[in-house]
């Protein structure tokens, strides 16, 4: 009987055996490698979804920001003869020399295909903008300005002189005389100005002491473009859309404003029969007024990329900016070609087209793609 007892005894103390713990080893082992390639490809989803909401985010605030600057183009240009005219300039605060294109908007095309550059020119005055004619030949380039209308005119207003086959000219407005017979001298000279709305002493910023080197005749036209013009230059920079205001900042300052941007393609949309209507959308190069004035519209494309490098292939090997089309106004690319890594990456396109009006103070902008879309 005792040994009965001791027998049961032995048997209710007998632990797990060591089959039992492999078998329940191996089933952790499937149950935790099922858990993680769950997690893996759900984690590999929600990187792409991020990835591709920002490049979307980054994609859609860039295209605001060139259609905001490209609504404006052209305010307080209002005559076409000296379209394209090269204007010399002078930043008193660098103590530096730059140019300027008198254009609402110049394309610069990148090298094959390399991105753009866009550069927006406008005005900000106050008052409806209007060229005014020079009614008195000058000496030289640092005598005031005698105009056939000063309406409009305020302290520290920015100006651009132009003449037929002479440069065009950037200064600054320092003082408008009222005694009798002076009221029609606009004077720029290299010293200061009272700021209209601050009353603050301030400054002239473009005004170079010993004049530019451009002497006008009473042949010459001055136009206002007001307190605080714009003359900004975007580019993509690696991987950035970088932003360069030549009058609202220091005319070195480049800015990075957006990621994730890696292509900038725009073309010119012109009448090339004088109906006002937009023929055709190219890479065309105006060289004189008359070729600036066939101009109509821009058109321009900004992909974006995300940041997630994967695993495949997921871009096509070309990207096409826009679509050709066989009627009018007719379009020619361009193609962005991706390398093996590029394609690694997705990406997204945004496009628009922006109707100029360069007689106009405002111009009208209009979406030929309301969304945007994955380069799949």
């Amino acid at each position: 009987m005792r040994g009965i007892i001791k027998f049961r005894q032995l048997q209710r103390a007998r632990g797990v055996t060591l089959v039992e713990l492999l078998v329940a080893m191996v089933i952790s082992l499937i149950a935790i490698t099922a858990i993680f390639q769950v997690f893996s490809v759900f984690e590999g989803q929600k990187r792409t979804t991020m990835g591709g909401g920002e490049a979307q985010t980054n994609g859609a605030l860039a295209l605001f920001t060139l259609e905001r600057d490209l609504r404006q183009a052209g305010y307080g240009i209002n005559s076409t003869d000296y379209l394209g005219c090269n204007t010399l300039a002078w930043d008193d605060t660098t103590g530096t020399a730059f140019t300027l294109t008198f254009a609402p908007v110049q394309i610069t095309q990148g090298a094959g295909e390399a991105p753009d550059t866009l550069t927006v020119l406008y005005g900000n005055g106050n008052f409806i903008p209007q060229a005014v004619s020079l009614i008195q030949t000058m000496a030289n380039d640092t005598n005031p300005y005698r105009v056939s209308n000063r309406f409009g005119f305020q302290e520290g207003d920015v100006l651009i002189l132009a003449e037929t086959g002479l440069n065009c000219s950037l200064s600054q407005a320092t003082n408008l005389p009222n005694p009798l017979g002076q009221q029609d001298l606009v004077l720029h000279s290299n010293g200061n100005y009272t700021d209209p709305v601050t009353g603050i002493n301030t400054q002239a910023r473009y005004n170079k002491a010993s004049g530019l080197g451009v002497v006008y005749t009473f042949n010459g036209r001055v136009f206002n473009l007001g307190q605080q013009p714009s003359y900004n230059i975007y580019t993509v920079q690696n991987g950035q859309l970088a932003l360069q205001r030549m009058l609202s900042a220091p005319s070195t300052a480049v800015t990075p404003i957006y990621d994730g941007i890696v292509q900038l393609q725009a073309q010119y949309g012109r009448d090339t029969n004088a109906d006002n209507i937009i023929d055709v959308f190219d890479e065309f190069v105006p060289a004189t007024a008359a070729d600036w004035a066939t101009i109509l519209a821009v058109r321009i494309g900004v992909v974006s990329r995300s940041g997630l490098y994967e695993k495949t292939e997921v871009s096509p090997a070309t990207i096409k900016l826009w679509d050709d089309s066989a009627v009018a106004p007719t379009t020619t690319g361009p193609v962005w070609t991706l390398t093996a890594d590029e394609r690694h990456y997705r990406y997204k396109v945004f496009q628009t087209v922006h109707d100029e009006s360069f007689q106009f103070p405002v111009s009208s902008f209009q979406f030929s793609d309301p969304g945007s879309r994955f380069a799949l």
